[in-house]
């Protein structure tokens, strides 16, 4: 298992246990840092199992992201798709703000890049506003690859959801979002990194 995706394992687990001792609790902004409010055992339950489907998704995504570099190419790993998606995305980004935005080491990003770089995928060249500095872009080729994979995976979910009405898969897509958003306000918020199960009771009296 390379480095980028044990750190995706570990943050989907990380998801649910987060979730377990957020309970219901919600500030204006994000959660609040000392969380002491109640959580049933039915939302206890409902977050395991939510745990627990998380996990199977995940393992899917992997499989799934094996065969999508695969088809990019062979010759690189798929912890590389999210590099090149990344690029995709945010446009031409220094390797500071990869390594930031992916949370994976500069040693892995670096060897990651010398890879992409020699499929002709991605072009580093100095930052003209700091020399000391490396600016990567996705080439072409790249851009042609990746756009390439990324429609064929599309037309796959679209075989698999034909069962799936418009608006379920409008909820379904909703629901990710919201996932996403609540989990980066989150771990982005006031002491994060400092919370702990013992600040979440089931003790009624504990609220």
């Amino acid at each position: 298992m390379t480095a980028l995706r044990a750190l995706h394992l570990a943050r989907l687990s990380r998801i649910s246990a987060d979730f377990v001792q957020a309970g219901a609790c919600r500030g204006s902004i994000g959660f609040p840092a000392k969380l002491a409010c109640m959580v049933s055992e039915d939302r206890r339950a409902h977050v395991k199992e939510l745990q627990q489907e998380l996990h199977r998704l995940f393992l899917r995504r992997r499989h799934n992201a094996i065969q999508l570099a695969r088809t990019i190419d062979p010759e690189i790993e798929p912890a590389a798709y999210s590099i090149l998606f990344t690029l995709q995305r945010e446009g031409a980004q220094r390797m500071t703000d990869i390594s930031k935005h992916l949370g994976v080491g500069k040693p892995t990003l670096s060897r990651q890049l010398t890879t992409l770089a020699e499929r002709g995928f991605i072009t580093k060249k100095a930052d003209p506003a700091d020399g000391r500095a490396l600016v990567i872009s996705l080439t072409e080729q790249g851009k042609s690859r990746l756009d390439a994979a990324q429609k064929q995976r599309s037309e796959r979910y679209l075989h698999m959801l034909e069962v799936w009405s418009e608006e379920e898969i409008m909820t379904l897509s909703g629901l990710v979002a919201k996932l996403n958003q609540t989990y980066a306000e989150y771990d982005d918020g006031p002491g994060a990194g400092a919370r702990s199960p013992a600040a979440v009771s089931a003790d009624p009296k504990a609220a």
